[in-house]
């Protein structure tokens, strides 16, 4: 679970296993780990939610050099 300042749970993704792409056509796994230890560590609380929100409704969100989503189901 990840909480804001004021202690609010934000959009989890935690259930879920993330992909990673560089340029939408190919995706590869990622380890929760990863995306919370590198990919979302050192952005502020307000880009991480905006991380959180958009990817757990479905999208992809790109940060970098890559696009983020939830695995989608084979």
């Amino acid at each position: 679970m990840v909480e804001d300042q004021f202690h609010i749970e934000m959009e989890s993704i935690e259930d879920f296993s993330i992909e990673k792409s560089a340029d939408n056509s190919f995706w590869e796994e990622v380890s929760q780990e990863e995306v919370f230890n590198k990919v979302l560590a050192g952005l502020s609380e307000g880009k991480i939610k905006t991380f959180l929100g958009v990817v757990r409704n479905g999208s992809a969100f790109k940060l970098g050099d890559y696009f983020y989503r939830i695995k989608a189901s084979a």
